[in-house]
């Protein structure tokens, strides 16, 4: 499973495909952050805007078209818990603007999310990044794939939301091994966006000084 809206690095959209762009952190030595992977194409925001996320897979034959047609295989992995987070230092440091639980994710739905209205403004594509991360229901693993992308903030001192990402599952990070989460454990279409995320996703919530503050909505992660 991987990111298609925004564009991320290493699809077949991108000057630098790779084979593995949908495979988990540790597959073959995927890294983290992102996978490792080189720039890819750079889509520019403005702070407030909302992000309809797109995931694919290689069934999707054209990944301009959406939704994608009928029946097309996805491994959901009873599918899990997302998060959407903003770096504005290459990977090192990352904080959430959006998570959603159980049904995430989908090749089938949009899952928007909202660049909180008081992000500074991020202009170095190499550093700015955009992610999606999945932490997958009947598997052990972490999914992490990264977009470049530019912000135009607003007002001039603006803050990133205090919320850091969630990282478990990466043995080069040693932390939260052997864990999954909460799915809705369907291996095909899931009932999508549940409606009070898709809310609190798009209304400000994940913003800095918003409700979510540095606990989130709780992804429901489980050790085994």
């Amino acid at each position: 499973m991987a990111m298609s809206n925004p564009p991320a690095q290493a699809g077949p959209w991108s000057k630098n495909p790779s084979s593995n762009v949908h495979a988990w952190i540790g597959y073959e030595g995927k890294k983290f952050p992102c996978g490792g992977y080189k720039k890819g194409p750079v889509t520019t925001y403005s702070a407030g805007e909302i992000i309809p996320v797109r995931f694919w897979n290689f069934e999707i034959k054209d990944y301009k078209k959406f939704p994608p047609p009928k029946g097309l295989t996805q491994s959901r992995h009873g599918g899990g818990a997302c998060e959407f987070s903003l770096s504005y230092d290459g990977g090192k440091s990352w904080k959430v603007i959006g998570q959603y639980t159980k049904t995430c994710p989908d090749i089938y739905y949009e899952w928007p999310v909202q660049i909180p209205k008081n992000v500074p403004s991020c202009t170095d594509s190499n550093k700015c990044l955009f992610s999606m991360s999945w932490t997958a229901y009947s598997t052990d693993q972490y999914y992490h794939h990264c977009a470049n992308i530019l912000i135009k903030g607003g007002k001039s001192g603006g803050k990133l939301p205090q919320l850091d990402m969630t990282i478990v599952d990466v043995k080069a990070r040693h932390q939260k091994m052997n864990t999954h989460a909460i799915g809705d454990t369907k291996s095909t279409k899931s009932s999508g966006p549940d409606r009070r995320e898709k809310t609190l996703n798009t209304n400000g919530y994940f913003a800095n000084g918003g409700g979510a503050g540095t606990h989130g909505i709780g992804l429901g992660l489980v050790r085994t």
